[in-house]
């Protein structure tokens, strides 16, 4: 038996010998009556387990009786067992759980919070404090523990509101510093010669965001945003002053943009005339006031003849443009943009042409649109495409990166011509619209290779071995940019030293464009919508709208065509209207020009170009809600039939007035829709 066992026998014993002797006089006074029999064992045992200090003894307690007890009194004992177990386990958490509230307590440290450092720790402990009582469930009092936690919260809550106010403080004082030496600096900037508008902006900025920082500065004493105050007070006056001289010097330069508009105006008021002539690019009279494509369609032809008058033009009594490469011009309502010059001394002659060229498409793999060689050849290897000048359309297909030139010709030379192993000329390019190297053997080493400009692309030199080599043998080929296409525009002439200027529109078809034929079978209407362009002038020497320039515009037209059988009189007849004006400034002007209703000839024809009689339909110009009566007059064609016979395209010209005031010529060109 165990040491519990032990006691317990003994003290059953013991209890049985005072029962027996106890028993003998109660026998004798109770007529010999038997007394009651007491088991302590349970109750021993409970006590046992009750008194044990651990979870081990408190069982060892019940188990020393177990075999002498009952089944129920087995369960009793078990269960005061598994109550002391529990207690025992509840006050080792409480234990556990005021250590860490010591240990919590301890580390907060209050004693100085006068940096953030300080006061960031602070707040850490208190925040590992405050996760001990929540975990202290077994504790019973933890009253002194959350008195520590709160006053250390009050102690780090009052140290971080001193630490932000010293804080804000000398944010306020940077701010005001820095805005005080931005607006001192803008100031400066304003003094001497007359300030621009950003000068100006800048100085106003400046002192606005000083008055914005003094008004911040709600932690900083009066004292100290005094001298702030007062700068910003002392800086409205240079300001207000450089503002008036800016005043003053825009007025003088808007008055003198006003006199030099208003001579601008008027030259071109005078200049401004309908289209006269019917030039074709090679035929022009010496009267006609007119402009086509020549002949090779590489250029614009430009006659300023007025029928009256002929200004002094070339021996050859046409201006030649070429294209300007240098100077972009944005497209119109979809069609392309081009400007075109006459590079020659003197007079200044100036065309802009817009057209309505067709985007290139993708075709076939180059391996499947060109044979590349599989046996090399002279001057010419395997997987190359042999190139010559007089392959059917090569030309429009050749292009060299680079070369930007829009006439004569291109050389190109060995890079030591008399390195006799450097036989063939390396030229990045592309061809067909796929990229690669073109490669050229020259006839004459010393002379190089060469490549002349074509109509579309180039012409590259008969007497050398040129071939082509694609950088992938299967990228799409890219047909060859649109060489038919109709054009519209205007050009503009200015004698040398200051002369007189003349004006007029352009149209004209680049390629073939055909005419349409059979318009008086059909019957309906089509809508053509598309853009114009031109040059307008409103002049006035009585203090009226000095106003010049180029123009575009929207161009809208209306075609009706009704069927004629040769028995009814009744015409093909069509209505435009020009809106959406923006004029030489870049801005819209509140304009509408009514291209009142023409007939149309069989063949497209609208109007007599270069119209003596005065038959062609007039025009109305509207500015605002004012219209002018109708003059002017318009002209123009349709053309390209499409499968349902109806034409394509229309393009014409247009000379309209307002009044004795304003005049404006152009052309314009839409598609049926």
């Amino acid at each position: 038996m165990t040491l519990w066992r032990n006691l317990v026998v003994a003290l059953v014993a013991a209890f049985a010998l005072a029962a027996c002797s106890s028993s003998s006089d109660n026998n004798a006074a109770m007529d010999e009556t038997p007394p009651p029999v007491v088991d302590t064992t349970v109750d021993d045992a409970l006590a046992a387990i009750r008194a044990a200090p651990t979870a081990e003894e408190a069982q060892a307690a019940y188990d020393a009786v177990k075999d002498d007890v009952t089944a129920a009194e087995g369960e009793t004992l078990q269960a005061a067992v598994d109550a002391r177990i529990m207690a025992i386990d509840a006050a080792d958490r409480a234990n556990m759980q005021r250590m860490a509230l010591a240990a919590a307590a301890g580390a907060i440290d209050t004693s100085d919070l006068s940096t953030q450092e300080a006061v960031d720790a602070a707040r850490t402990a208190i925040a590992t404090l405050r996760g001990a009582l929540a975990a202290a469930a077994d504790v019973d009092d933890t009253s002194m523990y959350e008195g520590v936690l709160n006053s250390a919260v009050a102690a780090v809550d009052a140290a971080q509101g001193g630490i932000d106010t010293a804080t804000r403080r000398t944010n306020q004082m940077t701010a005001l510093s820095d805005a005080s030496d931005d607006l001192q600096a803008a100031l400066a900037a304003l003094s001497g010669s007359t300030p621009t508008q950003a000068q100006l902006d800048a100085a106003n900025e400046a002192l606005g965001a000083l008055n914005t920082a003094i008004m911040a500065g709600a932690d900083l004493t009066e004292d100290e945003k005094a001298p702030y105050e007062h700068e910003a007070g002392n800086a409205a006056a240079p300001i207000s002053t450089a503002q008036a001289a800016f005043d003053k010097a825009e007025d003088e330069a808007e008055n003198t943009a006003n006199a030099a508009m208003a001579v601008t105006a008027a030259k071109l008021y005078a200049g401004i005339s309908a289209q006269m002539g019917t030039g074709d690019g090679t035929t022009f009279a010496a009267t006609d006031r007119d402009a086509a494509y020549n002949a090779a369609e590489t250029a614009i032809l430009v006659s300023i003849g007025d029928g009256t008058n002929t200004p002094a033009v070339p021996a050859s009594g046409l201006h030649t443009l070429s294209e300007d490469g240098d100077t972009m011009v944005a497209d119109n309502h979809g069609w392309d943009a081009k400007r075109y010059i006459d590079p020659a001394g003197g007079d200044s002659v100036e065309a802009v042409v817009y057209s309505n060229v067709e985007d290139p498409t993708r075709g076939d793999p180059f391996n499947e649109e060109y044979t590349l060689l599989t046996t090399a050849t002279t001057g010419v290897l395997v997987g190359e495409l042999a190139v010559t000048g007089d392959v059917a359309g090569a030309t429009s297909r050749v292009a060299f990166t680079g070369v930007t030139r829009t006439a004569g010709t291109e050389t190109f030379e060995l890079p030591d011509p008399n390195d006799l192993t450097q036989t063939r000329i390396r030229i990045p390019g592309s061809y067909h619209g796929v990229s690669g190297n073109y490669y050229c053997t020259p006839a004459t080493p010393a002379n190089g290779c060469s490549a002349a400009v074509a109509t579309e692309g180039f012409t590259v030199s008969s007497g050398d071995t040129w071939a082509f080599a694609p950088s992938s043998a299967t990228a799409r080929v890219m047909e060859s940019a649109d060489v038919d296409y109709a054009s519209y525009g205007w050009w503009l002439f200015k004698e040398a030293n200051d002369g007189d200027f003349t004006a007029s529109a352009f149209v004209d078809e680049r390629g073939t464009v055909p005419d349409a034929i059979n318009l008086n079978t059909l019957n309906g209407t089509a809508k053509y919508v598309g853009g114009a362009a031109g040059k307008y002038a409103l002049s006035s020497s009585t203090g009226g709208m000095n106003d010049a320039g180029h123009f575009t515009a929207r161009a809208t037209l209306e075609a009706n065509f009704t069927t004629n059988d040769g028995t009814d009189t009744t015409t093909n007849a069509i209505t435009g209207t020009l809106d959406m004006f923006i004029g030489a400034d870049g801005q819209s002007r509140n304009w509408e020009v009514k291209l009142n209703g023409s007939p149309i000839t069989d063949t497209g024809g609208i109007g007599e170009a270069g119209d003596t009689t005065g038959d062609n339909a007039p025009t109305v110009w509207t500015i605002g809600d004012d219209a002018a009566d109708a003059a002017g007059e318009w002209t123009g064609n349709l053309r390209n039939n499409g499968t349902d016979g109806v034409p394509q395209v229309a393009t014409g010209t247009f000379y309209s007035e307002f009044g004795r005031s304003g005049k404006m010529v152009g052309a314009f060109g839409a598609n049926k829709q």
